[in-house]
């Protein structure tokens, strides 16, 4: 079968024929269809009746040609008028034009739902016909081949060949659907529940069950009739052996269905709830067969995820949300860069002579809450808590993720967590505690950042002089009795946002050249925070 390439799908170059801009696939399916399972079918069944009545042929050949003639002539009327969004779409691409997201979606949800509601309506059609046409053509006929002839004819029609059409349907649909997904169609789990697999298993397998009944019941009368039995009370006879069997193999049909889709309700209850974010769920098995394994594997599936969200919970604690996910979703990548940052370190005043005279216990906590302070504050404003020393934190602006505005979000969060722990020694001076006194040293400069360490364990950190000068900057706090000092670099950057105290030249360990700071003592008013 030839194949054309459409935005990298491969589909069957006759799903694109068309005649004066008309799509002809549509048709082409419908004749198709009717020339593979509707010409055999009413074959089969006109020899069939000719066998069980033993008639002649010629009496009942043509009346019944005409009747499937109209039966096939109807049927089109649902193919043409359930596939409206389909041929627009495919005239859109003869056209030469690609279809947009929303007409695409509408014709992949047409073509999923396009079988069963072709053999719904197909099948009503094909009721309805025969009842009118056994009214119109008993008279004309012996009851027994009217009886027997319009039987196998619904029977043919409604279930062998609808059948045989909901399969063959959902094949030549399957081009459709391909090439509406590649054409951007967004699928909605809502569309899929329109189709459900109960429904055609139901069909199938009163499929299974009616037509071997009805034939061993039909040969049963053809039989009796031949060796001179009454045919009226050999063909009611055949009516309640048939009726009889039928409901007891329906009836098992029916417990076989439930069974089966009882499993797969359960399977579907659990899907349902970790598409809505809940893991705390499981598939109960209830059964020992394949679906049963199916949910077991789905619930191993589950406990991934699970533990996979805890792992998530415990990275969120280290790094602010937008970092975290942007690492997890593979947007920022650990490796090696050279990047303009703003580097801040923080150290608590008096810290080691307090923890000597403290208990270990009560160190701890207090260092939770005085943490829950600062950090609050770092990551709100964009801060990438990377190292804690004990009493210090180093945090980063600008890294892992872009920031063009990193220094003065640096400074703005240097001064709501100032602000934050003043509230926060309020607290604790109101029943004679410890005070934490925190210093701020921020700077500006390019850094190499990194992953690193091993394998096992890794830190993502800045290298270079910068973060060296931000890390001397926070200790020159002590000697300057300050507590947010900012390097010149820096400044320039936020000059216009703060409000500025000290400024002092001053050397630092490891630098020949001296670093000039200048103290942060509030913000703009026009600054928020």
């Amino acid at each position: 079968m030839r194949r054309r390439e459409f935005l990298g799908e491969q589909i069957p170059s006759f799903v694109f024929a068309n005649w004066r801009d008309r799509p002809l696939y549509i048709l082409f399916v419908y004749g198709f269809g009717q020339a593979l399972v509707g010409l055999p079918v009413f074959l089969l069944s006109a020899l069939f009746i000719s066998l069980i009545t033993q008639a002649d042929r010629r009496h009942f050949f043509g009346p019944a040609c005409i009747v499937v003639l109209g039966l096939v002539l109807l049927v089109y009327i649902p193919y043409h008028l359930s596939s409206k969004t389909m041929r627009h779409f495919l005239a859109t691409i003869g056209a030469g034009d690609l279809p947009d997201a929303s007409l695409a979606t509408a014709t992949w949800r047409e073509a999923v739902v396009y079988p069963q509601r072709v053999v719904n309506w197909v099948s009503i059609e094909a009721l309805v016909f025969y009842a009118i046409t056994a009214a119109f053509f008993t008279p004309r006929f012996d009851l027994a081949l009217s009886v027997v002839g319009h039987a196998v004819g619904i029977i043919g029609s409604v279930a062998l060949t609808q059948v045989a059409y909901l399969f063959y349907i959902e094949w030549a649909m399957s081009a459709m659907a391909r090439l509406a997904l590649a054409a951007g169609a967004q699928p909605q789990l809502t569309d899929l529940k329109k189709a459900r697999l109960r429904t055609k298993l139901l069909l199938i397998f009163l499929l299974i069950v009616t037509v071997p009944v009805t034939v061993v019941g039909f040969f049963g009368y053809g039989q009796a009739v031949s060796m001179g039995g009454d045919s009226a009370h050999a063909l009611r006879l055949t009516g309640a052996v048939s009726i009889l069997s039928g409901s007891t193999a329906a009836l098992l049909v029916a417990m076989l269905i439930r069974s089966v889709s009882k499993s797969l309700q359960e399977i579907q209850r659990v899907a349902e709830e970790v598409s809505r974010g809940n893991l705390a769920v499981s598939v109960r098995p209830l059964a020992a067969d394949e679906l049963s394994e199916m949910g077991a594997y789905f619930n191993s599936m589950v406990n991934e995820l699970r533990q996979q969200e805890h792992l998530k919970a415990a990275f969120g604690r280290y790094v602010s949300p937008a970092v975290r996910d942007g690492i997890l979703n593979g947007q920022i990548v650990l490796g090696g860069e050279r990047r303009e940052i703003t580097i801040m370190f923080t150290d608590i005043r008096d810290f080691t002579s307090w923890c000597e005279e403290t208990p270990p216990e009560t160190v701890i906590q207090t260092l939770n809450s005085y943490y829950e302070n600062l950090i609050q504050a770092l990551i709100k404003h964009g801060g990438t808590v990377t190292r804690y020393t004990g009493d210090g934190v180093l945090a980063l602006f600008g890294a892992p993720l872009e920031d063009p505005e990193h220094a003065l979000h640096a400074v703005q969060a240097a001064w709501e967590a100032h602000t934050l722990l003043e509230k926060f020694n309020a607290i604790r001076r109101s029943v004679d505690a410890f005070e934490l006194h925190t210093g701020f040293g921020i700077h500006t400069g390019v850094a190499v950042m990194g992953s690193i360490g091993s394998e096992a364990r890794a830190e993502y950190t800045p290298i270079g002089d910068a973060a060296n000068v931000a890390s001397r900057i926070e200790g020159l706090n002590r000697d300057l009795h300050t507590v947010i000092l900012i390097s010149e670099a820096t400044h320039q950057r936020v000059a216009d946002r703060i409000l500025v105290g000290k400024r002092a030249e001053t050397q630092v360990k490891g630098r020949s050249k001296p670093v000039q700071v200048v103290e942060v003592v509030g913000l703009n008013g026009n600054v928020s925070t």
